[in-house]
């Protein structure tokens, strides 16, 4: 168990700093056991803050049981519509009131917003039990729909000497002896980053004090480079891990980037291969998370990806070679027009194919794509486009996208 997991606090007292924000959520949860209406309540803030565990913290000190929803859990009305509006009347286990948490609330999928947007706010109307959201920006595009139905709760980053006072209490727990030098370190270096901090305590507890350079200030703009050096340079595994661990970087983009660098880093063969095959159970791990909605996967996932990679070096490294921005992620950038274009496409054909988007996409679309090809040699594009238009209800973009698949769905 890690130390964050360790000390996560179960309780609001427990929360760094924050104090008004913190006092916010106790009369929330007061209104919510008293069985009053209370106002939806979005927590937003910098990655770290501790937004997710306070959240966490209102539901255990109230005897709520608490309904969790992640981003992944939302992607389109429908699902939306399926899983969430129950919620807002179902009782929980033993008849208890429960807290429904929608975190990062932020990457709500924009493919079907609108009807997301509706869904979302039916549910804060209609809801018996209490609901927070969680975001990083209040004033984000992406959440403007809710700033008129939620009460907002902000928490900032906190100083360098609440988090100092914070690692003194861990150290002591622990019964370590850490440098006092140190610990002011890395709470100036933390950047307010509660998370961080108490990761970067972690790797410092036995370790020798010129460790400490290599934590370096906690740049977001920086931040995955530094990942990448803590797991192409270290072959340490507690240092890649807690690196990867400590960042707030999501897997799946941190996946591309190694993925992208391992063969610009490593230059003998056999790292490059252990590397990979560290790098491909990673992406199988994070596959089945996302499939199968159980994110006790992802931890194996991030070992795998840092530790597992990080191990596979055999020290002969490059040091002088940057660090290359992934091909795949350019390339979904280049193709992202004509992806949404796709994603409209088959929520069209739904009705009409019998079929989800997804099967649309992976059956029925290359049969399309050869008829449509067909048709066009025979009876020119125009016709084609007509047909399409009039059976279908598909422009002339959307059967362009039908005719070119081959060229860009790999």
């Amino acid at each position: 168990m890690t130390l964050c997991e360790k000390y996560t606090p179960f309780t609001l007292n427990g929360i760094v700093g924050n104090n008004a924000a913190r006092d916010k959520l106790v009369q929330f949860g007061i209104d919510a056991i008293g069985g009053k209406k209370a106002r939806p309540i979005m927590i937003y803030g910098p990655p770290g803050t501790g937004k997710t565990t306070a959240a966490h913290a209102v539901a255990y000190s109230n005897g709520l049981e608490l309904v969790e929803l992640n981003a992944s859990d939302y992607r389109d009305s429908e699902t939306l519509r399926k899983k969430i509006l129950p919620l807002g009347t179902t009782r929980g286990l033993f008849s208890k009131r429960s807290l429904i948490l929608f975190d990062e609330i932020d990457e709500l999928s924009r493919l079907d917003s609108a009807g997301s947007d509706r869904v979302i706010l039916q549910l804060m109307r209609e809801s018996r039990h209490p609901i927070i959201v969680i975001a990083n920006d209040y004033w984000s595009r992406k959440v403007g729909f809710l700033r008129d139905a939620v009460e907002k709760v902000e928490f900032k980053r906190p100083d360098s000497g609440e988090i100092m006072a914070l690692l003194e209490k861990i150290i002591a727990s622990e019964h370590k002896n850490v440098p006092n030098g140190i610990l002011v370190e890395i709470a100036k270096r933390s950047n307010g980053d509660i998370r961080g901090a108490i990761n970067d305590l972690e790797m410092m507890i036995d370790a020798e004090p010129g460790l400490l350079e290599c934590l370096g200030i906690r740049d977001r703009k920086a931040e995955i480079f530094r990942v990448l050096d803590k797991i192409f340079l270290s072959s340490n595994f507690d240092i890649a891990r807690n690196a990867l661990n400590s960042s707030d970087v999501e897997l799946d983009m941190m996946l591309n980037w190694i993925g992208q660098n391992i063969p610009n880093k490593y230059l003998s063969k056999m790292p490059v291969y252990e590397a990979y095959d560290s790098l491909s159970k990673a992406s199988m791990f994070s596959e089945k998370a996302s499939r199968g909605s159980y994110y006790g996967y992802l931890r194996y996932a991030s070992v795998l990806m840092s530790s597992g990679v990080s191990l596979a070096s055999n020290g002969n490294v490059s040091l002088l070679t940057q660090y290359t921005f992934p091909s795949r992620i350019s390339r979904m950038s280049k193709t992202k027009k004509s992806r949404e274009a796709l994603n409209r496409m088959a929520l069209k054909l739904t009705s009409e194919l019998h079929a989800n988007k997804k099967t649309i996409i992976n059956e029925h679309l290359p049969v399309l794509n050869a008829m449509i090809n067909k048709a066009i040699e025979q009876y020119g594009a125009e016709a084609v486009q007509e047909f399409m238009e009039r059976l279908y209800k598909l422009d002339k973009e959307e059967v362009a996208v039908i005719a070119s698949y081959s060229r860009f769905s790999s």
